[in-house]
């Protein structure tokens, strides 16, 4: 059974028939409808047809000759006029009918046109006429026309297979009857024959699109413009829906291109961290013991390589975010055209697809141009509220030859960290504000000597400028949190959507990058604090942090619990009494805490790697490095500090 074209297909070929007898398209035995000053006619042939005639009609012939230069040049008139003569002349000469067929039908007179053409099919029934007359049928468009102008041709390519005209016929009236296999069976013969023909281009491009090979359709079509054929056929062509998928095969080729690009850049970056990671801990590992703090080479040359990484990193983040959308897009308009092709809309997983992408899309706008407000991080210390602990802290700027912190804020926690605020080239300048931030929680067990090696370390990474740039960084960081969190609270965080894919995976590789900068930062500044106040002294200081990172947590969660049943205000969560039944929980997880292996995802080596990596330094004990000395006495009144921060503690557990 013959393949049906579409209708739309249909009306092209409709088209291009009637555009094919405008262009002037025809070969010996079918003049052109316009001029065809450089049409060369089959030698062989005519002089077949003139020896014919001269049999019939000596005298007819050179009259024959310039009926046939007339039709060649265009002029219907004269030719007209001049074929009428030939066949006055010679009445049973079947050529001289079918040219003059030809003639009346460029002069639109179809049914005159017919009449000549069949009178040539019966003084001769040979292809020839046979194509003639189907021309001229297909024109008349009339289904039974249409049909007899196919039967016709399918004879006469029988008998001429490799003829052009004849080959074009057969074309033309199995567009009209909507046969597709002859109509690419003609036409693909035609692309050997007549390459050059606009009519055969424009099918071979319509033939194209019926194969949904559009961008294949497209060329062949405007391929067939430039060699004449009229540009409102070829863009009503086009108009039907070839420019449209042409679009969407381009943006699909490209978009996949792109995708897998994208892809491939997320691998080639995690590798890149992962690569950085083992060469962190290498350079670490065959640092030769030294007593200066400078950073080495090596070291300096991973610390470059991470700044960019990082960099990059972030900056890849915002370039995904259209990929991320595009796969979001993708998949629920996947899943919707799987329900069209099936029939069969289920509405409760649609709705469920189409919040989806709301929530999706909304987590995504409110994560990229919400901005983190800068809020005080705790109670600021003045210089008069706490003049010795101004001073250690200045010591320790002036020891480690950096400027010394702008603030001091004492928070909650179990943290000491410094940061800073201002300009990325107020930073770059050194010229940024520098805050020291002090956990309250973390003071109890320091000694004066202790804390001022913790606090070297932190101005370590004031003197390396780890403080000075990241905040990109931090941007992407936070998004990242944010749109986790907006995914989670609108129920978008499922497995087949791409952006919570995306925020899981990016994170990991983002993490991954940048915690192992961190944790080089981290071990450079255990070098600065080592060599400024004692190996020694720094790694007791390290483990008093370690053990009230945890003991505190455990002690203020036990006796905010215990109050709440006893119905008792919390006055003071920094100044309590062991509990024996923690001690066996305490120290349970400080083994785990001091003896598990550094993770890709830690922002800190391990409390044993730092500790190993400050050991490799031998530095030797100094008495006149270490102060044993309580770290809360250099406070005029901790228990006024220690009750303010458990009213701050109570106020956020009561939220």
């Amino acid at each position: 059974m013959a393949k049906h074209i579409q209708p739309f297909h249909i009306a092209c070929f409709i088209i291009a028939m009637f555009v094919f007898l405008l262009v002037g398209c025809a070969n010996a035995n079918s003049p052109a409808a316009t001029p065809q000053p450089q049409h060369i006619r089959d030698a062989n042939l005519e002089q077949t047809f003139e020896q014919q005639l001269d049999k019939i009609n000596p005298a007819a012939v050179p009259i024959y000759q310039k009926a046939t230069q007339a039709m060649d040049s265009g002029d219907n008139a004269t030719a007209e006029k001049l074929y009428q003569q030939v066949i006055d002349l010679a009445p049973t000469f079947s050529a001289a009918y079918r040219r003059l067929g030809y003639v009346e039908a460029n002069l639109k007179n179809l049914d005159r046109a017919e009449e000549l053409s069949r009178k040539a099919l019966d003084l001769e029934p040979i292809a020839y006429n046979q194509t003639a007359l189907a021309m001229i049928l297909v024109r008349k468009n009339t289904p039974k026309d249409s049909m007899d102008a196919f039967n016709l041709a399918s004879a006469a390519v029988k008998t001429l297979p490799n003829d052009d005209q004849t080959n074009l016929a057969l074309l033309l009236s199995a567009g009209a009857v909507n046969n597709l296999p002859a109509v690419r069976q003609a036409d693909e013969l035609l692309l050997k024959l007549e390459p050059d023909n606009p009519v055969v281009q424009y099918f071979a491009g319509i033939l194209a699109a019926t194969d949904g090979k559009w961008e294949d359709a497209e060329t062949k079509l405007l391929y067939s413009q430039k060699l004449g054929m009229p540009q409102d056929a070829v863009q009503h062509a086009l108009d039907g829906g070839i420019s449209r998928n042409v679009l969407l095969a381009r943006l699909l080729r490209w978009g996949t291109v792109a995708l897998a690009l994208w892809l491939l850049g997320l691998g080639i970056l995690f590798l890149l961290g992962s690569f950085l990671s083992r060469a962190t801990i290498q350079a670490l590992n065959n640092a030769q013991p030294a007593m200066d703090a400078q950073v080495k080479p090596e070291e300096r040359r991973i610390r470059s390589i991470y700044r960019v990484l990082i960099a990059v990193l972030s900056l890849y983040f915002y370039i995904s975010i259209p990929f991320v959308i595009l796969l979001l897009l993708l998949v629920v308009g996947g899943v919707f055209y799987v329900f069209l092709v099936i029939g069969s809309f289920p509405i409760q997983l649609s709705i469920i697809l189409v919040l989806m992408v709301v929530a999706s899309l909304f987590a995504i706008a409110r994560a990229l141009f919400s901005r983190t407000k800068d809020v005080v991080p705790g109670r600021l210390l003045r210089r008069m509220d706490a003049p010795e602990l101004w001073t250690l802290v200045e010591n320790v700027a002036r020891k480690l030859g950096t400027r010394p912190v702008d603030a001091i804020y004492v928070i909650p926690g179990v943290e000491i960290a410094v940061n800073e605020k201002g300009s990325l080239l107020q930073k770059l300048r050194g010229a940024g504000k520098r805050n020291l931030l002090l956990g309250m929680g973390v003071l109890p067990g320091l000694t004066q000597g202790q804390l001022a090696a913790i606090l070297a370390h932190e101005y370590g990474h004031f003197s390396n400028r780890d403080t000075a740039g990241g905040d990109m960084a931090y941007q992407v960081f936070t998004s990242l949190r944010q749109m986790a969190q907006r995914l989670i609270q609108g129920r978008a965080a499922q497995i087949y959507n791409p952006v919570w894919l995306f925020v899981v995976i990016y994170q990991r590789i983002f993490l991954r990058v940048t915690l192992g900068a961190s944790r080089l930062q981290e071990v450079l500044a255990d070098r600065y604090a080592a060599i400024a106040y004692g190996g020694q002294n720094f790694i007791e200081g390290l483990q008093s942090v370690i053990r009230q990172t945890i003991a505190f947590p455990l002690q203020a969660n036990y006796e905010v619990h215990r109050l709440f049943e006893l119905k008792q205000p919390v006055n003071n969560l920094y100044n309590l009494p062991a509990q024996e039944s923690l001690q066996g929980e305490l120290d349970k997880q400080l083994d785990a805490m001091t003896k598990r292996p550094t993770s890709q995802y830690d922002s800190h080596p391990s409390p044993q790697d730092r500790i190993a990596w400050v050991e490799r330094l031998h530095i030797p004990y100094s008495p006149i490095q270490d102060n044993p000395q309580p770290a809360l006495r250099l406070f005029p009144n901790p228990e006024e500090l220690q009750r303010d921060m458990t009213a701050r503690i109570m106020k956020n557990v009561r939220k």
